[in-house]
């Protein structure tokens, strides 16, 4: 039995992969998404600007 499971992993990892990452693109891409990871990737800079520019 864990030899059978040992060989399905091994032959498949990579499709389970591919499949993540093709789920993960999905879920970033999706018009109703844009405006949401919009927010999300200006957080470092909302932060940058808050500060005044002391260590």
């Amino acid at each position: 039995m864990s030899e059978a499971l040992i060989v399905f992993a091994l032959k498949y990892w990579l499709v389970a992969a591919f499949a993540l990452f093709v789920a993960l693109l999905w879920q970033v891409f999706r018009p109703g998404t844009r405006a949401a990871m919009d927010r999300h990737a200006r957080i470092p800079f909302a932060v940058e600007e808050d500060r005044d520019g002391r260590a």
